[in-house]
């Protein structure tokens, strides 16, 4: 009787277990840029409604340079002002995800990117590893990523750190950025409810295992 307590019990386990187990894509909190808050792309001098530049402290807003990536309907490039941030010679773009009510150990990004001249991606202050390298192929191509450690519970920070190049006067040129098919997916916490549902149906396996005994 015990041998099939203990297997009842483990079913239900590993069904409640299972049924929070598969990552749910997040909508909503990690968004493509050069977008509104409508999703639509942005024009002219309009902010980016989910990207900042913390560094210099401005705006992002869309730039497109004919050398680029081509933009498509649901992402484009941003740089710090419309000319291309044709002075600045490094910058942080910034954006905020919120990951209340799913397990941060499971999070992932996944997605695109394009960077003029090069820049590595950092996330709660940890360098990811996710770096793109002055070159033709960072800003002519779409480079595809991921990024599974450094989530925290709550409010997470996702920068983009570049650093833009001399031309042949050593004088910055234009600065882009791009993501596109941006993904966030984790795990969701089961709710106190769930867990106090399995907590009653394994007791309820022992008392009616009790009771044929």
């Amino acid at each position: 009787m015990n041998t099939l307590r203990k297997y009842g019990a483990a079913l239900i386990l590993s069904l409640s277990v299972a049924s929070f187990a598969n990552a749910t894509i997040i909508e909503g909190e990690l968004h493509n840029t050069g977008l509104d808050n409508s999703g639509d792309l942005i024009t002219g001098a309009i902010a980016d409604a989910n990207w900042t530049v913390t560094t210099p402290l401005t705006s992002a807003v869309a730039y497109y340079n004919t050398a680029y990536f081509a933009n498509d309907a649901d992402s484009q490039w941003i740089s710090t002002d419309s000319n291309g941030g044709t002075s600045v010679s490094f910058a942080i773009f910034q954006t905020m995800f919120n990951l209340d009510g799913f397990d941060a150990t499971t999070a992932m990004i996944t997605g695109l990117w394009g960077v003029d001249n090069s820049a590595t991606i950092f996330l709660n202050g940890f360098d990811t590893g996710v770096s793109l390298e002055f070159g033709f192929d960072a800003f002519q191509t779409l480079t595809a990523f991921n990024i599974s450690t450094n989530f925290v519970e709550g409010m997470n920070t996702l920068e983009v750190r570049l650093t833009n190049g001399c031309n042949t006067s050593c004088n910055p040129g234009p600065l882009g950025l791009r993501f596109d098919n941006l993904q966030l997916s984790a795990t969701a916490v089961p709710e106190p409810m769930s867990l106090a549902l399995l907590g009653l149906g394994l007791a309820g396996l022992g008392f009616s295992r009790r009771r044929k005994v």
